[in-house]
């Protein structure tokens, strides 16, 4: 079955091949975006630092399984050239990840079990680099949170542009192929396993927001004073909601490094993995994953279209094309901020499983005003007659 799939996904071409790549780049867009909602749509924090969370991702593959499938071939007697230094990772990584490739290709089971190990790790390191960044900034008004997540964001480029032994620094370098073992198209088994932990993540998410935690959540979101002074801890919720989110995120830097199969620290820009899942979430609609799906949907047909008829449209415009994404996601940004601030599905209020809406809104409470006038009365009278007696 794989083998005749295989054959059939090799015929493809033109159009199927943008259906494909709208499909891949959707699957890692809606996992940030959905993340990015579950922070700030439901809980109120607003993450500017996507692409940090996301290149932590990237790095994993790039630093760590690289790095144990390379030992991995050394154990079964095949010889690279070393890569013990920075200077050696860097001029002799790509050459041995391609004398890698040949050794994972007939080992599904050694490839499939790369894959999961990335996904482990950089879950883990997601949310420990969630839990890091929170403790300086969590406390902080939206605004200086804002500043400090996106310059944490520039700060891991700068890290991984001059350490060389993370991803071979401004040059990049190639990550084994754990898909070698697919006949195929790699692209469509990419975008296959991208769509399913895609769809996974939604499940998630919509269970936790669905349950007592997600109401907690939005009750910090309207008003965090509130909430704390019923005895709530407003800023270990908050962490642990950035926490969550950033293992959530981390894992789509592990599936882009993969589709690529190559990591370079300048393909993970605040635009692209912050700006754009934020104007995903702004067009959909914050607080609802139904918004979210739409607007990451929107974005990416619109960009990918975009890309692949960019000599077409470059004719009708008196700009370079390579200019045009960035004023489109302005002006795009500017317009649903003053025509639609709600986004295209507004958030719904909150229902709450096993809840008779209807009875409440039928029930009537009789309450006794003359009695309870009365009753305030003698209460005022007999507190006058007690502190004159007391004079």
């Amino acid at each position: 079955m794989i083998g005749i799939l295989g054959n059939l996904v090799s015929e493809i071409t033109g159009p199927s091949r943008l259906i494909i790549d709208i499909a891949m780049f959707f699957g890692l867009q809606v996992i940030v975006a959905m993340a990015l909602n579950f922070q700030y749509g439901n809980a109120g924090v607003p993450n500017m630092g996507c692409a940090f969370q996301v290149i932590t991702g990237a790095f994993t593959v790039s630093a760590i399984t690289t790095r144990l499938a390379f030992w991995f071939a050394e154990q079964a007697g095949i010889q690279l050239l070393p890569y013990n230094t920075g200077q050696l990772w860097m001029w002799n990584s790509n050459n041995n990840v391609f004398t890698t490739n040949k050794f994972l290709a007939p080992n599904a089971g050694l490839s499939i079990s790369l894959l999961l190990f990335s996904l482990a790790v950089s879950l883990v390191l997601g949310a420990l680099i969630g839990y890091v960044i929170s403790l300086p900034a969590i406390r902080l008004r939206a605004t200086y949170l804002i500043i400090v997540l996106i310059a944490l964001a520039d700060a891991s480029q700068i890290f991984g542009r001059n350490v060389l032994e993370i991803c071979g620094g401004p040059l990049g370098m190639y990550v084994p192929n754990v898909f070698g073992w697919y006949p195929g198209d790699r692209s469509l088994i990419t975008a296959i396993v991208t769509m399913t932990i895609g769809l996974i993540s939604f499940f998630i998410f919509r269970t936790m927001l669905n349950s007592p935690y997600g109401r907690l959540m939005r009750a910090i979101r309207e008003n965090e004073v509130t909430v704390g002074s019923v005895g709530k801890n407003v800023t270990g919720i908050r962490r642990n909601v950035l926490m969550f989110a950033s293992g959530i995120t981390a894992l789509v830097g592990v599936l882009n490094a993969f589709y690529a199969s190559f990591v370079v620290e300048g393909a993970y820009q605040r635009a692209y993995w912050t700006y754009w899942p934020w104007l995903m979430l702004i067009l959909g609609g914050p607080g609802n994953n139904a918004g979210t799906f739409i607007g990451t949907a929107a974005i990416i047909a619109l960009r990918r279209i975009i890309i692949v008829y960019k000599f077409n449209i470059e004719s009708l415009i008196f700009f370079p094309i390579s200019y045009f994404e960035e004023i489109l996601l302005g002006v795009l940004l500017i317009v649903v901020m003053i025509f639609r601030p709600s986004g295209l599905i507004p958030e719904k209020l909150l229902y709450i499983p096993g809840l008779n809406y209807s009875k409440l809104v039928r029930e009537e409470v009789k309450v006794d005003w003359r009695a309870a006038t009365k009753a305030r009365k003698g209460k005022s009278r007999f507190s006058f007659r007690r502190k004159e007696e007391e004079e």
